[in-house]
């Protein structure tokens, strides 16, 4: 019987991970050596999600804040074709608008002298450019009753909801803002347009402009569109999911046909085993509930350890072995998983070991 020989599957590691005992919130992304260690939940939107109530029609917009962040910024909800005052002395105000199908056009601004923001939909915008498609269905045009020159800061913002059913097999890390040549009358995207950034925690492309007067559209190249239907059906080509149970040799087969093995959930989560290798194999995983302490400064998430084992060896040049966590709906509302790391334990010093560089790895979180 062997350990398999892959980073993550060493003697034990710690099933669930372990959690930073200062911290319950959490922000930082865990990447794994070629290895999703936590999906959150199996076919489920992850925790992290934007949502943007909407503001009431009135015919001006002395909205109240919705907060206000170290006593000079302000977050107003917005109305399509509604004016929206926005105040001078350099506080900077966010205007999110009412969420449409695949998100929320937001507004950023900041400025000495005080405006007012107009913003109203097109609902049958122009064609995107070539190699292009829409992703929000519709364009908004954006007005300053007092001109955009030489504002303190400018940005269009667009907040993508991450359970929009349009937005299930998109990429929408590719995706960018086009603005209307009036000349033309044709969308262009181009770097000329300002900075663009993609906020990974945020689910949100910000793009801070000279002017943001005009119409603008939410954009993605075409293939970036179809990549994730692309990718998941030829993902799921060869792939079997079976239920495992602990202390049970579970037979996996070759011929590079994927086996996602589910193993019995506790209150914390479920641990699974993705195997795909050239030749057939046995994976065998006991529970150890009595495991030693956790590291310095951390806690067990799952009180239980693993330890992995498989039949044969498995070849690191054609073989792919990944082990994930994945959280029950109570684990995500008590703490960030997003800070979690696995814990490898040393047997010579009974201790479990959680420095990157030792591990030779990076982790990573999965949100959906």
């Amino acid at each position: 019987m062997f350990v398999i020989p892959f980073l993550l599957l060493a003697v034990q590691f710690s099933g669930i991970i372990a959690a930073p005992l200062a911290e319950s919130r959490f922000s930082r992304d865990l990447h794994a050596h070629g290895s999703n260690f936590a999906k959150g939940l199996k076919g489920a939107k992850g925790a992290s999600s934007t949502t943007s109530a909407a503001a009431a029609a009135t015919s001006s917009a002395t909205a109240t804040p919705a907060t206000e962040e170290e006593g000079n910024e302000l977050n107003i909800n917005g109305a399509f074709a509604t004016p929206v005052a926005l105040g001078g002395g350099d506080v900077k105000t966010d205007v999110v608008f009412t969420k449409g199908v695949v998100g929320s056009l937001e507004i950023e601004f900041q400025d000495d002298k005080a405006n007012t923001l107009t913003v109203t939909e097109n609902k049958t915008p122009g064609k995107a450019p070539a190699g292009f498609t829409l992703l929000d269905p519709l364009t908004y045009r954006i007005e300053l009753k007092d001109g955009a020159d030489g504002l303190t800061l400018q940005k269009v913002d667009y907040i993508f909801d991450p359970n929009s059913a349009a937005l299930k097999d998109v990429d929408i890390s590719k995706a960018v803002f086009g603005k209307l040549c009036t000349d033309t009358n044709t969308f262009v995207i181009d770097d000329a347009l300002g900075e663009l950034e993609f906020e990974d925690d945020e689910n949100e492309i910000t793009l801070t402009v000279k002017s943001m007067i005009g119409e603008w559209g939410v954009f993605i190249p075409s293939a970036a569109a179809n990549n994730g239907q692309n990718n998941e059906a030829e993902e799921k080509k060869d792939e079997t999911e079976v239920e495992g149970a602990f202390d049970k040799a579970i037979a996996t087969p070759g011929g590079n046909s994927k086996t996602d093995i589910l193993f019995p959930p506790s209150a914390a989560g479920l641990l699974e085993i993705e195997i795909n290798s050239t030749s057939t194999n046995a994976v065998t995983v006991k529970k150890n509930d009595s495991p030693v302490a956790p590291p310095a400064g951390f806690l067990f998430v799952d009180p239980s350890t693993f330890q992995i084992t498989t039949e044969k060896a498995t070849n690191t040049a054609t073989d792919q072995v990944k082990v994930d966590y994945i959280f029950t709906p109570a684990v995500l509302a008590a703490v960030d998983p997003t800070k979690a790391v696995i814990g490898k334990l040393d047997t010579a010093t009974q201790k479990f070991v959680t420095d990157l560089n030792v591990l030779k790895a990076a982790f990573e979180f999965e949100a959906g």
